[in-house]
């Protein structure tokens, strides 16, 4: 019994290892036919970094009123091109400082110069600080809505960037400084026009993105006449950008406010829905055209020997046109000067 066991066992294991070689037949061929050696081209390694590493830096730094502001510094790593840095200052930091910092490492990527970004913003982190309304504003101007203390102090917070913000950052960064950029939006945008006029040489370029022109009576307008004659005009280049949906707002905006309203009545303080978006939006669709306005005012700007352009972003509203603005005027900053350009084709 032993031995027929023996010879029976053995016999069943040849019956199973002939079973399994056929089995696996189909796949060993599959394999022999994948795992024939290909040519691969392999990308050559590169020569050196795509991107440098940015170091990201915060301060609070307090101007001689006693006024505190939150300041965020993104410096690249490593060597600074021949001249330095280009340095680009961004208003409402805690707004679009961010998106400042990606849309440069885009830039950086596709071959413009790594620069450092600038931040200001508010110590409370406010994604809109309160007190831009003063900051941002000039002085003798006036607004129904807001008091006398809340408005006028843009030569005050224009004196904190150039002699207390700009030696800072000089002082910890190899800078170039003729490269120096200075970004707003709305009210931000507002005050860029009235640093360029107040101050040309302060900065080298101005991104002036959707700026606020009806604020107290169009007084930037007078601003922008009065430095027509202004020998200091033909020392900086200035962009201006709007969004096609700003003169009012589009139907889509409304109903995002509707339906926002709707789902939190409590931040309407007792108010209709209808009443809550007929005040938020009062003077949106007033008598003048933003647009226009702002076009016919770099315009004038260009005949008189201003370096200015003008770009309309189609489909951009007030808020989202302040991303194509920094988009666009990057790389504006960045390139070479080629002297007026206007909407692209």
């Amino acid at each position: 019994m032993t031995f027929r066991s023996g010879i029976l066992k053995s016999a069943v294991c040849r019956i199973l290892l002939a079973a399994s070689a056929l089995c696996l037949a189909p796949c060993a061929c599959l394999f022999a036919a994948t795992a024939t050696p290909q040519a691969v081209a392999v990308p050559a390694a590169p020569k050196g970094p795509l991107l440098r590493v940015r170091k990201i830096s915060e301060s609070i730094m307090t101007s001689h009123d006693g006024r505190t502001y939150r300041i965020v510094v993104s410096a690249p790593s490593g060597p600074p091109p021949k001249n330095g840095f280009p340095v680009l200052y961004v208003l409402d930091g805690d707004a679009w400082f961010g998106t400042a910092v990606e849309i440069v490492k885009m830039r950086e990527y596709e071959k413009l110069a790594p620069t450092i970004v600038v931040g200001v913003g508010s110590p409370q982190h406010f994604f809109f600080d309160p007190a831009r309304s003063r900051d941002f504003t000039a002085p003798g101007s006036a607004d129904p809505d807001l008091d006398a203390s809340e408005v006028g102090g843009a030569d005050v917070f224009l004196d904190f960037l150039d002699k207390r913000v700009r030696p800072w950052v000089r002082t910890r960064q190899q800078i170039d400084p003729a490269r120096q950029i200075l970004f707003g939006h709305s009210f931000g945008g507002l005050f860029v026009l009235h640093a360029m006029f107040k101050q040309p040489e302060a900065f080298a370029v101005y991104l002036a993105a959707s700026p606020y022109v009806g604020f107290s009576g169009k007084a930037i307008l007078h601003e922008a006449t009065a430095f027509q004659s202004n020998p200091g005009r033909k020392t900086p280049r200035l962009l201006v950008t709007v969004g096609e949906l700003e003169a009012s707002p589009s139907p889509a905006l409304v109903d995002d406010y509707r339906r926002y309203f709707t789902e939190h009545p409590e931040v309407i303080a007792g108010q209709s829905v209808d009443e809550a978006i007929d005040t938020l939006f009062k003077g949106s669709a007033d008598k003048s055209d933003k647009r226009a306005d702002i076009r016919a005012m770099v315009d004038r700007l260009a005949g008189s020997g201003v370096n200015a352009s003008f770009v309309q972003f189609a489909g951009e509203e007030h808020m989202s046109s302040a991303v194509s603005a920094l988009n666009r005027g990057i790389p504006f900053a960045l390139r070479p000067d080629l002297g007026p350009q206007g909407s692209p084709p």
